[in-house]
């Protein structure tokens, strides 16, 4: 091969995406190019003279495994061919990142693993859920009968009662009544895990729905000798918007918790406001304003190790034969679940000794009005099929990740670093986006407990996700770019289910945006608080580069 022809080829594969290394007979690698450098982590005066570690045959296609110095581990297609170099014969080795296309038909194999589990999983649960469900049905009846003619008894229809007498029957309704209690809790803890609970959600002033429930705690304060306010903290515009009964129904479960759990002379408080952004610890998702309704007791505490056990069925504070207070441990885990059907939480902090305090987060009103349709994806209209575009898109993880990086390779030709830290986290949030659509379409278009869930993953991931950007260097607008091919991306996927169902797109189209406004809200906070624990400026700071080589 003449100079001429070498140089001209020299300046083609300097300018290709992809990384070329020329390797002689003997296997040194002789020429690297930019994106070879980009992909090893090494300067090409680094890597030529050195051995290539793989047996380069023409004609050869492969995977191969690149780990850098640095510990991580990439996967790339090898393709050789034979050419003649600076006049000696020589192989053309061209790599190809395909790291995150391997991630994401892992990701996609393994959800769909997950899938199958799941569904398994779930119809034993509705079994359960549905059992529960009749023979809680099946216990109300005759217990509200045995209720029914205690009270009777008690109020000497048939005549009166002596002393010895009316103390059993109002141990029988005492009995009775808090049988009926843990019946209904059954019951709806049942409904919930089933799908079959309905949220009836509208614009609610928070002080009215807290002073009813201070209203029904008092005459069980006052048995207990504790002392509860009359009135809860609380501007009076403040509103939020759920169901008022179901968010009674949990405040009333914590109130009484509180008084349970505190000693006589003992005090309980409520006090609710709105806030911008919830604390840190909370997992909320979606803009806000935020109405929090917080209660605090002066009671035993929980220790540190339970805390996180509460909130699951069958779970109470105290345990063993000796405990002090009874009841079912459903409360707190039906409260979670509740709350989160409402697209709030419910959380705590405590201290043994010092007492509690329960915090249930609720969306506030202005932002989610059944008049503001920008906000919230829960206010979709029930399209049905919208898990069938779910499905498309699950099936489409990997080609969608991959068309991310490649665009994002080519919006940063001269941050070539930045081609390489595409993540894992692109195809969880594709296919975290997918189940969503499923859950929407599995609930018509309610809130249920799927959906929730997927909500919770991906603040996660998106959290971790812009903090992970922050540490690679990445720039503001690198990362917003990123969301926006994200959203292009699976834009042109969800077309395709509108070949005959124009409706079915635009919805789908309308939730996948939301859910992504959301999360990248998520990620930029995350890398810009990121930013400021190390002390760095939040503008378009350089990408920083890291170093790797290959395994030989």
């Amino acid at each position: 091969m003449s100079s001429a022809l070498t140089e001209q080829m020299r300046a083609i594969v300097t300018r290709m995406s992809d990384g070329i290394l020329i390797v002689g007979l003997d296997g040194v690698i002789r020429f690297a190019n930019p994106a070879a450098e980009g992909l090893f982590g090494r300067t090409a005066a680094e890597l030529t003279a050195t051995y290539f570690g793989y047996p380069a045959v023409s004609g050869d296609t492969t995977e191969i495994d690149i780990r850098r110095p640095d510990g991580q581990a990439l996967c790339a297609d090898l393709r050789v061919v034979d050419i003649e170099w600076e006049g000696q014969s020589a192989h053309l080795v061209s790599l190809r990142d395909v790291t995150d296309r391997k991630r994401a038909e892992a990701q996609a194999a393994q959800l769909g693993r997950e899938r199958i589990a799941r569904a398994r999983a779930e119809a034993g649960n509705q079994a359960k859920s549905e059992f529960l469900a009749v023979m809680s049905h099946e216990l109300r009846t005759p217990l509200n009968a045995i209720i029914g003619y205690a009270e009777l008894l008690d109020v000497a229809v048939d005549g009166p009662l002596n002393r010895d007498q009316s103390e059993k029957v109002r141990r029988i309704l005492i009995a009775g009544r808090h049988l009926l209690e843990l019946v209904n809790q059954v019951l709806d803890f049942a409904r919930v895990d089933s799908g079959d609970f309905e949220m009836h959600t509208s614009v609610v002033l928070a002080a009215r729905t807290a002073d009813e429930a201070l209203a029904l705690t008092q005459p069980f304060a006052e048995i207990r000798g504790v002392d509860v306010q009359r009135h809860c903290r609380c501007a009076p515009n403040v509103s939020y918007f759920a169901d008022e009964s179901r968010t009674r129904q949990i405040l009333l479960g914590l109130l009484e918790n509180a008084v349970k759990y505190t000693p006589p002379s003992g005090r309980v408080s409520m006090m609710a406001g709105e806030v911008p952004e919830p604390d840190d610890s909370v997992r909320l998702f979606g803009d806000g304003p935020w109405v929090y309704f917080r209660i605090t007791d002066t009671g035993i505490g929980i220790p540190s190790e339970r805390v996180g056990a509460i909130f699951e069925p069958f779970v109470q504070v105290e345990r063993g034969p000796t405990r002090t207070s009874d009841g079912s441990g459903l409360g707190l885990a039906l409260a979670r679940r509740l709350a989160r059907l409402m697209s709030g939480d419910l959380c705590v902090s405590t201290t043994v000794g010092d007492g509690s305090t329960f915090t249930l987060w609720l969306p506030a009103a202005r932002a989610t009005s059944a008049s503001d349709e920008g906000t919230e994806i829960t206010e979709l209209s029930a399209t049905s099929g919208l898990g069938d575009v779910g499905v498309l898109v699950l099936h489409n993880v990997a080609a969608i990740a991959d068309a991310c990086v490649e665009r994002m390779r080519a919006d940063q030709q001269a941050a070539k670093p930045v081609t390489r830290l595409i993540s894992s986290h692109t195809a969880t949030t594709i296919a975290n986006v997918a189940s969503a659509l499923v859950a929407l379409d599995e609930g018509g278009g309610r809130p249920s407990v799927a959906f929730a869930e997927s909500l919770e993953i991906e603040r996660a991931v998106a959290e971790r996700h812009g903090a992970d950007r922050a540490r690679l260097g990445w720039t503001n607008a690198q990362l917003r770019r990123e969301w926006s091919i994200l959203r292009d991306e699976m834009g042109r996927v969800v077309q395709q289910s509108g070949a005959e169902r124009a409706d079915l797109a635009t919805d789908a189209a309308r939730a996948i945006g939301r859910f992504l406004d959301a999360a990248e809200r998520i990620s930029v906070g995350a890398f810009t608080r990121a930013l400021r624990d190390v002390g760095e400026p939040e503008g378009d700071n350089p990408v920083s580069a890291s170093r790797a080589s290959p395994r030989h």
